[in-house]
């Protein structure tokens, strides 16, 4: 399953998909929520999931369906070349990171070697991984991934009642983890 937001990139990568005899297509998704939905449903071996898609975000979609009965693979895509995407991908399950900007062949390989059970990056995901991330370049990194996951919901303008419903947490946790991000933004 390629789960994407609506980039200018997807006509590419879908056409790439669907023109190869590695990989049965089964469709773009615009939100996490549905993404989960549709794997738990079609049950695909291996889901690409976009950094930048709708709902309650990349990472916790990622954990989500690593999580599933049937352990699909997950590789994430991202058209910012940014390490912390790679980084918190990583750390959340994902088997695999790719740069939308990457070759379709890059993309067709790290299916092959996702499938195989091993971990891919593309040499530009490689590369950054290799330069250490600190708070000084990448002041995300000191959030914990559900605080990211509150900033990001918030910065797109979800409001917290929302929030604390795709989270199933509470208002409070939700005030507990901006004044939590506000104090570490400060201290930056």
């Amino acid at each position: 399953m390629i789960s994407s937001t609506k980039t200018n990139n997807d006509g590419v990568i879908q056409y790439g998909l669907n023109n190869n005899d590695l990989v049965q297509f089964i469709g773009f998704i615009d939100s996490c929520e549905e993404s989960i939905k549709l794997t738990k449903s079609q049950q695909p071996d291996i889901v690409l999931i976009d950094a930048h898609i709708d709902g309650v975000g990349s990472i916790e979609a990622t954990k989500r369906i690593r999580k599933l009965k049937h352990n699909p693979a997950v590789v994430g895509i991202s058209t910012v070349d940014d390490p912390i995407y790679p980084y918190y991908f990583f750390n959340a399950g994902a088997q695999g990171f790719i740069h939308a900007n990457d070759q379709m062949s890059d993309l067709l390989k790290a299916v092959k070697t996702v499938i195989q059970g091993r971990i891919y990056q593309s040499a530009l995901t490689n590369a950054q991984i290799r330069s250490p991330i600190s708070s000084k370049s990448q002041p995300f990194i000191l959030l914990t991934q559900r605080e990211l996951q509150v900033a990001i919901m918030t910065a797109q303008g979800d409001n917290p009642l929302l929030i604390a419903k795709k989270l199933d947490i509470s208002m409070k946790s939700i005030q507990t983890y901006k004044l939590r991000i506000l104090k570490k933004a400060q201290n930056y």
